[in-house]
């Protein structure tokens, strides 16, 4: 699969197709915050242009120092990276997997840099049947083997090169596993002796939810944050891991120098300063999102699975060929994410991310149209 296959946000590549600017499209394939980039982290890319005369600094250290404070953990725990893919990217080498866990359907990233590094993937996927929420029965189960194995082997360390990938909330399907729920794997991933990766991408939607701050007492647990997603700044690339300070510092050994720019860098540390942009755009996800949901269940033939995150998994009628939606909504100037190439995803379905109100009617309204007539 190439990159236009597998990812949302080729804007770009729309734009040149249908001749228009970028500015001219209203992008629901992303899943991007609406209320930004916030203006504090524009004016502060802006004034950091002129350190472009510089090298970056290689180890992020103001970034990393406001987000010790932010998560109330050791500078030393975190990595900061060229977007949280970049680390992604690197974890399969760096932890020296050979084979992995992916509760899915999910991002393709995971399956993609596993198999970069020659890691089997055994996929556990949410079905259809039960609006894609995840049973922890199944991990259960595949710890139990796992566990089962060592025995057999007389060994304690026979999973210590093997991984669990957990996107929460996840993507493309919105649902949240609890922290109740997760502590609970992270509990059997410990007496396996396996790892356990937590993407939090979308985690500012729901925080109370994030494991971050357990990772003093999880010695093989690694999590995933993006900058990307709730500040609206694809285009900078900014993302980082937190872990032990043991592995952290492994795993930066795989990063290529100066793997984050002087420009991302400042933008993190705005990012992270404004707090006022964080409290006005939770709010407004918190009301957009449920009507948004509600206006979609309008539309004949669509079923709205439940969300906590910025963007709702929609799935079509049987018979509805969801290329032909996408195109025709691109027709329109909108751009949404077909969900047929994320595995396990088994019906035809949209990821479509929440924008501002007037946008998402005219999202709505399209979609009634174009499914009236087919």
């Amino acid at each position: 699969m190439n990159q236009h296959e597998t990812h949302g946000g080729q804007v770009y590549q729309l734009a040149k197709q249908l001749d228009r600017p970028v500015d001219a499209l209203i992008d629901f394939s992303a899943s991007l915050n609406p209320l930004g980039p916030p203006d504090s982290v524009v004016r502060a890319m802006h004034d950091a242009v002129i350190g472009c005369r510089y090298y970056p600094d290689p180890y992020s250290g103001d970034l990393r120092a406001c987000l010790a404070q932010e998560h109330g953990i050791a500078e030393e725990s975190i990595l900061v990276g060229n977007g949280s893919a970049e680390l992604i990217r690197i974890l399969p080498k760096a932890l020296a997997l050979r084979h992995a866990l992916i509760v899915g359907p999910t991002f393709s990233e995971f399956e993609n840099s596993l198999r970069l590094a020659g890691a089997r993937c055994t996929f556990v996927h949410a079905v259809s049947t039960q609006r894609y929420a995840s049973s922890l029965e199944r991990f259960s189960e595949i710890f139990e083997e796992w566990r089962f194995a060592s025995k057999k082997k007389g060994r304690k360390d026979v999973a210590k090169n093997n991984a669990v990938f957990v996107c929460n909330p996840n993507s493309p399907t919105g649902r949240r596993i609890s922290l109740r729920d997760l502590r609970q794997m992270m509990r059997q991933v410990e007496r396996v002796g396996c790892w356990m990766v937590v993407d939090e991408a979308f985690i500012d939607w729901c925080p109370s939810h994030s494991l971050i701050k357990d990772i003093s007492k999880y010695s093989r647990l690694l999590v995933l944050r993006s900058f990307t997603k709730f500040f609206a700044i694809p285009g900078i690339r900014l993302g980082y891991v937190v872990g032990e300070p043991e592995i952290i510092e492994s795993i930066r050994k795989h990063l290529p120098p100066w793997s984050v720019n002087h420009v991302a860098q400042a933008a993190g540390v705005a990012a992270l300063a404004d707090s006022r942009f964080r409290q006005r755009s939770q709010r407004f996800m918190q009301q957009e999102c449920p009507h948004f949901i509600v206006q979609l269940r309008t539309v004949p033939g669509l079923r709205v699975i439940p969300s906590k995150a910025n963007f709702v998994m929609v799935e079509v009628s049987d018979g509805l060929r969801t290329k032909h939606i996408v195109a025709r909504l691109q027709e329109q100037g909108m751009s949404v994410r077909d969900c047929q190439s994320f595995s396990g995803v088994t019906r035809p379905a949209l990821r479509i991310a929440v924008r501002l109100a007037r946008e998402n009617h005219r999202l709505v309204k399209g979609l009634t149209k174009i499914l009236q007539e087919s």
